[in-house]
């Protein structure tokens, strides 16, 4: 079974006149799964008057969300996935375990960071607790970590074969460095913290 769509999902990858979508599919997955899924519950919860959400800080609350995870992300996912799919010759197993490897590093290190500074907000509504919303973004950086590392990895190779930098490595690279600043700019505007008693 686990054989059988291995195969499948290797001949659409082969297959270059199938790549489109992919592209498409993975751009609008991210724009779903990173910022969508979250206003819709957030939105849902503003017209049910939920005291959580009065509480604390939701995905609409921060800019970060609403134009990176939003647009930002799904761009430059959509760029690596091209340059993936154009130099497939470099998905190894290795590179794909270092890939993994580097997005559960990142996850962590994002999620102690802000456990540890006391950053809450609807998915960690206290320090080092997580409800489902968490999990669920966890889980989300994760994937996107994961897949941005590959990009990397496999950019890298690039560049040692061919010795020149691919415009898909200045448009990824851009695109996490606007998303980053606008991160920043949310930490640095809004108060994250807990309320003080």
């Amino acid at each position: 079974m686990i054989r059988k769509t291995q195969e499948k999902i290797e001949a659409i990858v082969l297959d270059d006149a199938k790549q489109k979508y992919i592209v498409a599919g993975v751009g609008l997955a991210t724009f779903i799964l990173g910022f969508f899924a979250g206003a819709i519950f957030n939105y849902y919860l503003i017209l049910i008057h939920s005291p959580f959400i009065a509480q604390l800080r939701s995905s609409l609350s921060y800019q970060s969300s609403i134009f990176g995870d939003g647009i930002v992300l799904p761009i430059i996912n959509m760029f690596a996935v091209y340059f993936i799919l154009e130099n497939k010759e470099f998905l190894r197993r290795k590179v794909i375990r270092n890939a993994i490897l580097l997005g559960v590093l990142i996850t962590i290190y994002f999620h102690v960071n802000q456990a540890a500074r006391g950053i809450v907000n609807w998915a960690m509504p206290t320090p080092w607790h997580w409800n489902y919303l968490g999990v669920f973004h966890a889980v989300y950086m994760f994937l996107a970590a994961s897949f941005i590392s590959l990009f990397y990895l496999v950019l890298i190779k690039y560049v040692r074969r061919n010795k020149t930098l691919p415009i898909e490595a200045l448009i990824v690279t851009l695109g996490i460095i606007i998303f980053l600043v606008l991160l920043r700019l949310d930490y640095i505007a809004i108060d994250l913290s807990l309320p003080k008693l």
